[in-house]
């Protein structure tokens, strides 16, 4: 199977440094094998360090080990970088992806970091987003590259499966480790994972080949409709803001639809649906002679929080929390 497409060679060509998110499970030992032999075959391999990160539980000195013995077997560059996480109300597993986030930024600029999600991580995940309630965007699921800061991220394995990989391993004699916390099923995505997924697939057994599509056409769909949308942005937009006497000339989904675009575009936290309705009611419902200010930020601190306010009958935005 072909994971390193055409257009994700220039990224590694051009990579300062290229990191593998190890973390000695299964989907990313797959992933760091396989990069290392794509990477032997164009003589890089040099370039590889296999990230670890040692979240601090039980089991973490123990996987630590593990990831430490396999790159040294290997001749694999091996980096651990210790997590100290401080839940501040939006859970431990948000603030450790935020604390991964920030290190990934803190790499050598123009790294390139290799994640080994799947094609039934990406079920899962879509799945996740429809009970949680989302739209275009969200069903476009876990996107194959992103950036992080100066960096980029790349996830060349969502058409792969588990069963593929385990599969592979296997055949290889491959050894992994195994986080028990992942049967616990009280978590909503293991519960997912574990109880509602396989009894999806036992019926319909192309799901992760459909789900594939799915994320295909709904991204290119989304690409479509943001298209449009940041036509309207620019012609609302200034050095300022956006024209509060435009966005009024449109109805109210369109004007929120530009709006959280723009907040995205700025890489600053988007509004939900209820901090939309009150971005309507103090920007567009108020009398004329108002400065409304509001102020918002995600529970999980993703991207900076962001103040809206009206200045000279422009919507501007202000960053927040960096």
């Amino acid at each position: 199977m072909t994971f390193i497409y055409e257009e994700d060679k220039s990224l590694i060509l051009n990579a300062s440094r290229i990191y593998v998110s190890y973390s000695g499970g299964a989907d990313s030992t797959y992933a760091l094998v396989k990069i290392r032999e794509y990477l032997d075959s164009i003589e890089l391999s040099s370039k590889l360090t296999a990230l670890h990160f040692n979240h601090g539980n039980k089991q973490s000195d123990a996987f630590e080990s593990h990831c430490y013995d396999f790159c040294n077997e290997l001749n694999i560059n091996f980096e651990s970088q210790n997590l100290k996480v401080e839940v501040s109300g939006e859970g431990f597993e948000a603030a450790a992806r935020l604390k991964r986030m920030n290190i990934l930024k803190s790499l050598p600029k123009n790294s390139l970091v290799i994640q080994g999600h799947h094609s039934d991580d990406q079920i899962e995940t879509v799945l996740f987003r429809i009970i949680r309630g989302t739209g275009l965007k969200g069903m476009s699921g876990i996107p194959r590259f992103t950036k992080v800061g100066k960096n980029k991220i790349l996830r060349p394995f969502l058409k792969e499966t588990k069963v593929n990989i385990l599969e592979f391993l296997s055949n290889n004699k491959i050894n992994f480790v195994e986080d028990h916390s992942n049967n616990d099923i009280s978590y909503s995505r293991n519960f997912l994972r574990k109880e509602v997924i396989p009894k999806i697939k036992e019926k319909w057994h192309s799901l992760n080949e459909n789900v594939s599509k799915l994320t295909e056409i709904t991204k290119e769909q989304n690409s479509l409709y943001e298209y449009y949308l940041k036509k309207k942005i620019m012609d609302l937009k200034d050095d300022e803001g956006l024209a509060i006497d435009g966005l009024k000339k449109l109805d109210t989904f369109e004007r929120s639809e530009v709006i959280r675009l723009w907040l995205d575009m700025e890489l600053v936290t988007t509004p939900n649906h209820s901090q939309m309705k009150e971005i309507e009611k103090s920007f567009f419902q108020s009398r004329q002679d108002a400065n409304p200010v509001i102020k918002f930020e995600r529970s999980d601190r993703q991207r900076v929080g962001v103040i809206l306010k009206k200045i000279n009958n422009t919507l501007v935005m202000e960053k927040y929390g960096e």
